[in-house]
């Protein structure tokens, strides 16, 4: 058996195809997944995701907000504009690490429905990424 390393990029990109899948099966079952939890789950999921992409690029990131792993990303391997921005957009729905308590709103069904669109979007970018078929980053 192989020891573990810090830069087990596998081990990222299945957590976070595990708790998108999560978010995503959450969404039959609203009594149980509201939609404040299945946010939680998809952005954990992008976050496992990109953390994913940067081990694979034998790199660690700086800074873990969705915002920092984008702009971080941008000098080993860029993402599209649109995804980007979509991801940076879900880290601004709530501070999910927040100094001082903060009354949250609620988000809406349709605001649910794009953040998991982002989620499913960042996986597929994220596979595409690694997969020896692709060749990675360009």
């Amino acid at each position: 058996m192989e020891p573990a390393t810090a830069l087990d990029w596998q081990k990222h990109i299945k957590a976070g195809r595990q708790y998108l899948k999560t978010a995503r099966n959450g969404t039959a079952r609203p009594g149980v997944f509201t939609n404040e939890l299945i946010y939680q789950l998809t952005a954990m999921a992008i976050e496992q995701l990109l953390v994913g992409l940067w081990q694979y690029h034998r790199q660690m990131p700086a800074d873990h907000t969705l915002e920092g792993l984008v702009d971080g990303l941008a000098s080993v391997c860029p993402l599209e504009s649109p995804l980007a921005d979509g991801i940076k957009d879900i880290g601004r729905f709530d501070d999910m690490c927040p100094l001082v308590p903060v009354k949250r709103n609620p988000l809406t069904d349709g605001e649910i429905s794009l953040v998991l669109s982002v989620g499913e979007r960042t996986a597929a970018f994220a596979l595409a990424q690694v997969s020896p078929q692709t060749g990675g980053c360009t």
